[in-house]
């Protein structure tokens, strides 16, 4: 077996949904009620600002990930053990997104990168869709409509394999 790990750090994923949002912001404009336009910066960019509601969405999108990939794939992360609290979010721990895979012998590693950017992209797409649910639902919509191939390309690279799939023949 081939075993895969992945991490997806706050910051990156951060910086992302940070550009993201800005290039969007960039492109929508808003008129202004003396008949002027301009930019939807304030509204549309998630910084740092919204630093607790950000990790709300990420520790979200984790989930929609690992229930996407098939079980057979999954192994226990170190991070996913023991958690600090039950009752209350640590917020000073567990930052990144850690995923460990195993693939088959058969696997294909040139794939591993693939998978990371498909990965890091549905992250940022997922927090980005969430965020603009209720600022700006037709953008919202595109980003939301990206969430499932994203995901699907995922499993179909990690199902890949460099050998034929053999069967026996069906007759007795």
């Amino acid at each position: 077996m081939t075993l895969l790990f992945f991490i997806f750090s706050k910051e990156n994923i951060q910086g992302g949904v940070k550009q993201e949002t800005s290039l969007l912001a960039e492109r929508r404009l808003k008129e202004t009620p003396g008949g002027g336009v301009r930019e939807m910066l304030d509204e549309l960019v998630m910084d740092e600002e919204y630093d607790t509601l950000f990790k709300r969405l990420f520790n979200q999108a984790h989930a929609e990930v690992i229930k996407y990939i098939p079980p057979r794939f999954l192994r226990d992360t170190p991070t996913d053990l023991t958690p600090v609290f039950r009752e209350y979010p640590d917020f000073r721990q567990d930052r990144d997104f850690n995923l460990w895979l195993e693939a088959s012998e058969e696997f294909v590693l040139q794939y591993r990168k693939s998978i990371d950017i498909k990965i890091e992209q549905f992250l940022i797409d997922y927090i980005v869709w969430r965020w603009l649910e209720t600022k700006s639902p037709v953008d919202a919509h595109t980003y939301f409509l990206r969430l499932e191939p994203t995901m699907l390309d995922v499993v179909r690279l990690l199902t890949r394999s460099s050998e034929p799939i053999r069967r026996l023949p069906s007759f007795p």
